[in-house]
This record gives C-alpha cells, structure tokens and sequence, in this order.
C-alpha cells in the first residue's frame, strides 16, 4: 500500500493470542479421499500451540528468535538463533498449523532445555536502516522425511515462562493442487524489530525509529530476515493467513506450501500445480516473482488472490552480510534515491519507470483503505456468476467483516488484464482514511491460455472463513461456498462450458448399436454439471440410426450417453453439435466393419468359349450391403453343364480366408455348347447362394 496509508500495528495481534479458540465454522466435505494433507490432519492435534499471556517484548527481549531460512526442504537443516535475557535456559516445541479437528496445530518435536544466552544488539547500517543481527546459532534441525509441507510455528518457552515463535514453511516440492505462497516480504517489511521506540525500523515512517536514513525519514530503505519479527514472533500469520490455512486443511485441499523467497528464486515451481494462491497481505514483490506470476498464467496455472494490495511494492533481494541469497529485501520506495534504475526500480509496480500495473495481472489493484482492524460490508454484484453458485447470493447483498482494512477495484485509468470476459462480483463503497468515497472490487477473469484468475479485493477475505479467537464472527457459509467454487475453479476448471467432447469406440459392427458419450466440458476438458444445452447428431453415413435431438439435464451432470448404430462399412464420423452455440461441437471417427454374410452373389459373363477357362466371381455381403470381410465359410459349384461339372472343371470347394476380405475370384471352364448356367452355395448354409444368368457357350 501507499505510505500514507500504513497503519499495520503488530501489536494488535496480542489480545488475539492469548485466548483459547473459539466456536468453529461448520466442516465441509473434503474435496480428496486421500492427500499428504488428509493424512496428516488425521492425526493427533492440540491446542498447545497458541502463546501464553506471558508474550516476550522487544525492549526486554525476554526471549526471540529467527530461523536462517523462510523455508526449507524435508530432509534439509534449518537452524535457530535464539537470545534470551537474562541468560537461562528455554525449550522449543514445533508445531505445525493446520486443521487437526479444530485444535489448529499437531506438535513435532519437543527440544530442550537447551542453554541460553543474550546474544549482541543488532547494528544498524546509518545509510539504509538495514537492521541484521550476527547471532551465534542456537539449534539446528534436520527436518524429519514425514513432516508434511505447511507452516512450522517453534514456539520458544524460557525458564521463566516467557514464550515467542519462529516461523518457517516446509516444503516437499511435489506437484500438488495447490500451491499456497506464504507472504514473508510483507511480513518482513512492516517489521520493526526491535520496537522498542527508539532503534526498531521497518520499511515503514509510522513505525521506524532513530536516526533519518536516506529516505529522509527514520525508515529504512532495507530490511534483512537475520532478525526476530516483531511482538509475538509470529509476522502476520496468525492475524490473516491462519484463517485460510485452517479452512484449506480443514476441507482437504491438495496443497503444498511456499514462500514469496521460494517463488523469486524457483519461479518455474509454480507450473507444477493447477492453482496458485497469494493469501492475505501480500504486498511486496520482486521483479521475478510478477515474471513467475505472468508466466504461470499464460500457461494456464490458475492465480487465486485471496487478498488485497498484492505486489504492490518491487522490491529487490540481495545477500546477507555472510552472503546468503535472499536475505536482504530492498524498497527505497522513491524511484530519485534508488541507486538502480529500470524495470527492477523499486518503486509501485505501476509506476514509472517500472509501468506494470498489478490489475494487468491480478484483475485489481490497490485503491486505499480504512481504518486498521475495521471492515465494511462485501456488496455483491453479478450474483448469477459461477462463482457465486449454491451461494443464494443475489445483486445487493452483503456480508460483513471481510472487506478491510485495505482495498482492491478495478482502475479504467490503467490497462487492464488482457481478456475479453471480466467479471467484477462486488461493489462495495467506504469511506477511506483520507476521508474520501471509495469501493471496492472483487473480480474473475480468464486469461488468453484458458487460465481463471481470481480476486478478493480484499485483505480480510479468509476472516470469512472460520472462527478461530474470541471475537471472531466473520465465517460465512456463502464466502465459505464462493471460495470452494473458486478453488475447485483452479483445480478442476470453472463450470464453463467451453466445448462438447464426445468418445466412442473405434470400431463398431455394422448395424450394431454402440455408446457415444458426449461431455459438455471446461477448459480442462471436466463436465459442467449445470449444462442443460440441447444436442443434434448427424453422421457421415447415410443410413445410421442418430439419436433424437436431446436437451441436457441436471441429472445428467454435464455428461449423456447416446445409443448410435452406423450401418455403411469404413471410416465414419458421428457428429454432436449443441442446438444454440455452434462452436460446442465435436465429431468421432468410427471404424465400421461389416456385419455377417447375408447375401451371396456371383459375377460371369455373359458369353464363352467351350474348354476355355473364363473367371468368376464370388461377394459376400451383409445385410446392409457392406461386402461381408469377415466371411470364412466354403463355398461348393455346380453347373447346367454336367459335362463340364463330370470333367472336373468347375472350381472345387473353396474356404474363404481373411485375404480374400469377402470375395473370391475362380476359374471355370465349360465345355457343352449352348447357354449354361454357374451355380454356387455356401455348403454350411443354403440360404447363401446364387446362379449366374444364362452364359452363352460357344465353339472356338
């Protein structure tokens, strides 16, 4: 967000954290009979988790620590730096946060008591703000194989009772659903550790002390992960994030967790899933992440941005003082005191000389926002939308307690995402800080590559999805329903119908009906349940049996089987084309071979020789007229002229093979002049049989 509106007090967290949970929202069903996700939610939770009343401050420094990384890989170290004061000994018991019945977290590993020291101050660079502490380490993990990818909160315990987390994601990097990013740069950038009025320094005036850097202001220009995050240890996860983390777990959604760190340096990682999502407060990115954004989309990923005021800020990332990548995040914010100028300018995307506005790829971008802790109803508008399906919204109804404290809507003063069919699904005015009339957008629009693109355009959207503290009273069953419909939108495609497919067999026996199924089907060729179009057949072959125009059912689920039967043997196609929509068309080849020999016939000429060998031929053909390829059955001659029949000159039996595919070719020889005839018959069944017309037999 813009300065002026920065607000964003860590503190507000505390009165959150020192409860017990609250009621919890009804459960849904899971999407997924089986994931990582399922599993591991099964297993045994606590409510343990959840920081007691005695909340470390930065200005004693009771206890805090910071992890060497915001993420790490199973099976990888990860290691702690932690101070404490006066020296003593703490313990640390990481949990990780999920559903687990409703109890919110399951407890992995129990360390401790392990020693403790007061580790130094952390200096502070007078020309950017930089804060970055040099702690001695104080624990290392190797993260077990079975800990499944989520968020890891190591809640820190000294001796005297004092408690702060460290927070860190896991990953498994496996190719999941969903790929859930976690908004570490905005975490790090509102921090001011240590806020203790007079040093701590953020990204942020409101809350930066000491000193003016080169912003001219106390705020810092750069800000380094090698420093505990502010107040409870937690940055802003337990205030936005943890409500959608539940809800996701709680429902069994197939996802892998991330972090904005994870998305700058692996960008590639998210073609991996169906959906990636952007949670909450996710304001800060870099070059390289709207890159990954950009790409994903255009190669069909689908983006849900459950949030507001996302990349808002470029931010660049460079190396720690003992050169680790991506420990340092840069935002001088002021395009005149950036010592780099060009596209990786760390100013507002939208501004120059950066120009690229978050609504080209979001939908929506950052308009301003109210009061920090307030909201004003969600206002809803084109309720007939997809996304609003088993919802019972209708244009004008609102909800509460989801829209705040900032704000997304859609700018005509900016170019918008490139698509032809946006859909803006809230209207909802405020007042902002500044004291003028506002709104805001939510919106859904599909990209060029087939890929959805969702937008809260809001940062309290998942407060409407569970109750987790005292207080609590966002969950909605319709925002509940309208952020499956969007996920289950990323996952499997939007309920769209964007072409018929249909599927049959590649062969079928003439005049033997068969099933064609025609699936009124998404971009990601999965059926729309709620088709209800009406469908015409037409075929290649002139004599096949269609089906009667059909209109679809709810019943049907977007997916109808037809009876056909093709009756001319070859190559035949079978068309369906919807009645209303053209382009929902779709077209199978079928191979039609012949049914069983139903006619025998026989070709001679008209005149021959005396003991002149002449041919003949011999069709089979069933009763639709096809020649009958399948023929094998032996075939026996007679002729008017006993003589030449005594002679042996007539064909001896004859067994059709598969070379000969339904007709046969003999020589004959008649020898009684006059007109004779040529008579064959199969000799298993007489009904298959014919006599050549009179064939005039002459003398040489």
């Amino acid at each position: 967000m813009r300065t002026v509106w920065a607000r964003f007090v860590i503190p507000a967290l505390l009165p959150l954290m020192v409860f017990g949970s609250a009621a919890l929202s009804p459960v849904t069903p899971a999407l997924a009979a089986t994931n990582p996700i399922v599993t591991e939610n099964q297993q045994p939770g606590t409510g343990a988790w959840l920081i007691g009343s005695q909340q470390s401050n930065d200005a004693t420094g009771q206890i805090k620590g910071y992890a060497s990384a915001t993420s790490v890989n199973q099976n990888q170290s990860i290691t702690l730096f932690v101070t404490t004061n006066p020296a003593q000994t703490y313990t640390i018991d990481f949990y990780r946060i999920g559903w687990y019945g409703g109890l919110g977290g399951r407890l992995r590993l129990h360390a401790g008591p392990l020693d403790g020291t007061t580790q130094s101050s952390c200096p502070t660079d007078p020309t950017t703000g930089l804060i970055a502490c040099n702690w001695t380490p104080s624990y290392t993990l190797t993260i077990p194989g079975d800990w499944t990818t989520g968020t890891y909160a190591a809640l820190l315990t000294n001796a005297q009772g004092y408690q702060n987390y460290v927070i860190f994601v896991v990953k498994d990097g496996r190719p999941a659903a969903l790929l859930y990013q976690e908004a570490v740069t905005t975490y790090e950038a509102y921090n001011n550790y240590p806020n203790d009025s007079l040093t701590g320094k953020s990204l942020y005036t409101y809350n930066s002390y000491g000193a003016n850097t080169v912003a001219g202001d106390p705020r810092a220009v750069k800000v380094s992960f090698d420093r505990p995050y502010t107040a409870n240890g937690s940055g802003q996860f337990f205030y936005w994030e943890v409500y959608f983390v539940r809800w996701l777990e709680r429902n069994g959604y197939d996802v892998t967790y991330t972090t904005d760190v994870d998305t700058h340096a692996n960008g590639g990682a998210l073609l991996n899933s169906k959906g990636f999502l952007s949670v909450a407060h996710d304001e800060y990115w870099s070059n390289e992440m709207f890159n990954a954004a950009m790409a994903a989309r255009d190669a069909g990923v689908n983006l849900g941005f459950f949030t507001s005021d996302a990349a808002t800020w470029q931010i660049r990332f460079e190396l720690s003082a003992s050169g680790v990548a991506n420990r340092v995040i840069v935002c001088y914010k002021d395009a005149t005191i950036d010592p780099v100028q060009g596209p990786t300018t760390t100013v507002e995307f939208r501004d120059p000389p950066v120009n690229r506005p978050e609504q080209t790829l979001e939908g929506v971008q950052f308009t301003s926002s109210i009061a920090f802790g307030s909201t004003v109803p969600y206002v809803v508008t084109n309720s007939s939308s997809w996304v609003y399906a088993g919802t019972g919204f209708h244009d004008g109804d609102s909800v509460l307690g989801i829209v705040g404290y900032e704000m997304d809507r859609l700018m005509s003063n900016y170019p918008g995402p490139n698509t032809t069919n946006q859909t803006l699904l809230s209207h909802s005015p405020f007042t902002n800080t500044g004291g003028l009339p506002d709104y805001a957008n939510s919106s859904i629009y599909q990209a060029p590559s087939g890929a959805w693109v969702f937008a809260a355009g809001t940062i309290s959207w998942s407060r409407g999805l569970e109750n987790i503290f005292p207080g609590d009273q966002g969950a909605d069953p319709r925002i509940q329903q309208t952020t499956a419909n969007v996920l289950n939108a990323l996952i499997n495609g939007a309920p769209i119908v964007q072409k018929l497919s249909a599927s049959a067999p590649t062969s079928a026996t003439a005049g033997q009906s068969f099933t064609v199924t025609v699936t009124a089907a998404n971009t990601q060729g999965n059926p729309v349940a709620t088709y209800q179009g009406t469908v015409h057949f037409s075929s290649s072959d002139g004599q096949a049996v269609l089906p009667a125009d059909y209109t679809f059912t709810s019943a049907d689920a977007g997916v109808h089987q037809f009876s056909v039967t093709l009756k001319t043997a070859g190559s035949q196609t079978v068309s369906v084309v919807d009645t209303v929509a053209a382009s929902l068309n779709a077209t199978v080849t079928v191979g039609v071979t012949a049914g069983a020999a139903a006619t025998l016939s026989l070709v001679a000429p008209s005149s021959a020789k005396a003991t002149q060998a002449f041919n003949v031929t011999v069709t089979l053909r069933d009763q639709f007229g096809n020649v009958a390829t399948g023929y094998r059955g032996t075939v026996h001659f007679t002729s008017s002229d006993l003589v030449a029949q005594t002679l042996g000159d007539l064909p001896a039996d004859y067994t059709f093979t598969g070379g000969d595919a339904g007709a046969h070719t003999f020589s004959v020889t008649l020898v009684t002049v006059g007109n004779q005839t040529i008579t064959v018959a199969d000799m298993a069944n007489s009904t298959l049989n014919a006599t050549s017309p009179p064939i005039a037999v002459s003398l040489v």
